[in-house]
């Protein structure tokens, strides 16, 4: 089973499109009113993920999000793309409150670690609070390295958590899987729903 690894997204967060040059608009600046442009949140929906992460991510995440929508069709929100309007710049509790109302349409909570992760503010609340709310929290690991989920072992109190890996089905399939250990997983979609993961033969 293998890991996200942050280069293959930002390279499909580039996918069809000129890269900015640097006399132009910056590259984040001008995918971010693009991936804008590409959703926006939609309160009858039901959302299968949350995706919580640091916004110096957001091009790995831009790729990340078409990624996920294109090979498995999941419903995925991102606060800077389905909510212009918020600004998580300065905390307010209606910035809060509006966090809090998106969770709640949303089936689970993909928390993205990565290098920048750490310095983020709002990623541990949200984490916690997606906690309680769904008990449906998993570790997405944006590593620049090439990992097997297998070596995987989440940090401090991370490692309480499941983590997400992609691999091929018994079919042939490529499928997201959710992993308490490389003997302990099951597939997202019954994840999703409820189930935990369970040793394997």
């Amino acid at each position: 089973m293998a890991l996200f690894n942050i280069d293959r997204f930002e390279s499909i967060a580039r996918e069809n499109r000129v890269v900015a040059s640097k006399y132009a608009i910056d590259e984040a600046v001008l995918l971010e009113s693009e991936m804008k442009c590409f959703s926006r949140y939609d309160e009858k929906k039901i959302y299968d993920i949350f995706l919580s992460h640091s916004y110096r991510d957001r091009v790995a995440v831009a790729g990340l999000v078409k990624y996920l929508k294109r090979q498995y069709h999941y419903e995925i929100y991102v606060d800077w793309i389905d909510d212009q309007n918020l600004n998580r710049s300065r905390v307010t509790k209606e910035t809060a409150e509006t966090i809090k109302s998106r969770m709640r349409n949303c089936k689970c909570l993909f928390y993205v670690t990565s290098e920048n992760a750490p310095q983020s503010k709002w990623m541990p609340w949200e984490l916690g609070l997606m906690d309680g709310l769904k008990d449906r929290v998993a570790i997405c690991p944006l590593t620049r390295e090439v990992y097997n989920a297998d070596d995987y072992h989440g940090q401090e109190y991370l490692g309480i958590y499941p983590y997400i890996s992609e691999t091929k089905t018994d079919k042939g399939q490529n499928a997201l899987w959710v992993n308490n250990d490389k003997r302990h997983y099951i597939i997202f979609e019954e994840w999703i729903k409820g189930n935990n993961p369970y040793l394997r033969q």
